[in-house]
């Protein structure tokens, strides 16, 4: 049960700095929006963790099988960002130089 807390205390981590640090831009919708949509990032990304999770499973014992989990979900955390705030109608854009 030990091994949720490691994904989830990481995506809080990675979602501030991807969504507040890199140079992005979050159009439309309000805060409401916004936070349904990040949400709907969080649900994404648990879901890309479990499935990591038990394809490696065995391969690779349960501690590589979490930690490779992280690792894919993390990098993939761009994409699943967009497509989460994407179901709510806002864009997450490049910002302007």
């Amino acid at each position: 049960m030990v091994e949720w807390l490691a994904p989830i205390a990481l995506f809080w981590t990675c979602a501030a700095l991807y969504l507040g640090g890199f140079r992005i831009e979050i159009r439309g919708g309000g805060g409401v929006r916004q936070l349904i949509g990040l949400l709907a990032t969080f649900v994404l990304y648990m879901a890309v963790w479990f499935v990591v999770r038990l394809a490696l499973r065995g391969p690779v014992g349960p501690i590589g099988a979490v930690v490779a989990g992280c690792l894919i979900a993390i990098v993939l955390l761009p994409v699943l960002s967009r497509i989460g705030f994407m179901v709510m109608g806002v864009r997450i854009t490049k910002a302007a130089a």
